[in-house]
């Protein structure tokens, strides 16, 4: 109860531009959305700018915040997803290839993900192709659904799961060639 009456005290600070509010909100949640902006960014310098970014777009935008409709830590978050986006599709368009490929494929295996260590995860998401990194994101790791995917993209759902197919495809294959190598943190990790 004193975090949530701290963390109200701190919402009313920075509605009233309070800098010492702002900053301590800031340092509240700036490791949290950190660890949200390396899966969203190329690389640790673009995670820290998209991080200052959306503390930005927050404090700007703080009077339309309502605790009765979620969080401070989750509203930050959508924000900061969002501004990735937004990133994104200024620089680029995303692509989404070979979605007919995978469309109706489903896999039945456990997955494999979840014998890794999260460094081998964040590692393998690297090397994958933007789009299939960004869908794997929101549906595993963020938890949206693939409609909720799919309006935020611009795209299908059906475009979502098979590029959720394509990413989970393309993990198994660099889990494998990894496992052979013995390349992660857990030795002998195997697949099935």
């Amino acid at each position: 109860m004193t975090k949530k009456i701290n963390i109200q005290r701190l919402v009313k600070g920075c509605k009233n531009q309070e800098w010492l509010a702002q900053k301590e909100l800031y340092l509240l949640y700036a490791d949290d959305m950190m660890s949200i902006a390396i899966r969203y960014s190329k690389d640790l310098s673009s995670a820290k700018d998209l991080v200052q970014e959306t503390f930005l777009t927050f404090f700007k935008k703080i009077d339309q915040f309502d605790e009765e409709k979620g969080t401070v830590g989750a509203w930050i978050s959508r924000i900061l997803i969002n501004q990735s986006f937004k990133d994104y599709r200024k620089n680029q368009k995303m692509v989404f290839a070979g979605e007919e490929i995978f469309a109706d494929e489903v896999s039945l295996e456990t997955s494999i993900v979840e014998q890794l260590e999260a460094e081998d995860i964040l590692n393998l998401l690297k090397e994958l192709p933007k789009g299939c990194r960004i869908i794997f994101n929101l549906k595993v790791i963020e938890g949206y659904n693939h409609i909720e995917i799919g309006e935020m993209l611009n795209i299908t759902a059906s475009a979502s799961r098979s590029q959720l197919t394509r990413a989970k495809k393309m993990l198994r294959v660099l889990i494998e060639k990894r496992s052979i190598d013995n390349n992660f943190s857990k030795p002998n990790l195997r697949t099935g």
